[in-house]
């Protein structure tokens, strides 16, 4: 008894290649400091999703705005002060800083 028909790999190749792949990560953390009750905190995102708008504070419980971030990820990162990553945002290659107040955090 023959388990494929010898036209069913190649269907069976292209149901795999139809199967939507998971969302990519840039690989790394991506670092940012904010403040509680007057004292600096550091906190970090570890191989964040591309594409989703994350809330960088609220990632850690606090409110407000993130002062610093530090992008040690392979992948690029727009910042943005909005809190639905609607502005135009920050450019922050793999390997940059910047110093200035940002709400979210988008990657890719």
């Amino acid at each position: 008894m023959r388990l494929f028909h010898r036209g069913a790999f190649p269907l069976a190749a292209l149901l795999v290649l139809a199967v939507p792949q998971t969302a990519h990560a840039a690989h790394g953390k991506f670092t940012f400091q904010y403040d509680v009750a007057g004292h600096t905190r550091t906190a970090a995102l570890r191989d964040p999703a591309d594409g989703a708008c994350l809330d960088v504070t609220g990632s850690v419980g606090a409110s407000g705005r993130a002062a610093f971030a530090r992008n040690l990820t392979d992948g690029p990162a727009t910042l943005h002060m909005s809190i639905d990553c609607e502005d135009d945002g920050v450019a922050l290659p793999p390997g940059g800083s910047h110093d200035k107040p940002f709400k979210t955090v988008r990657f890719g």
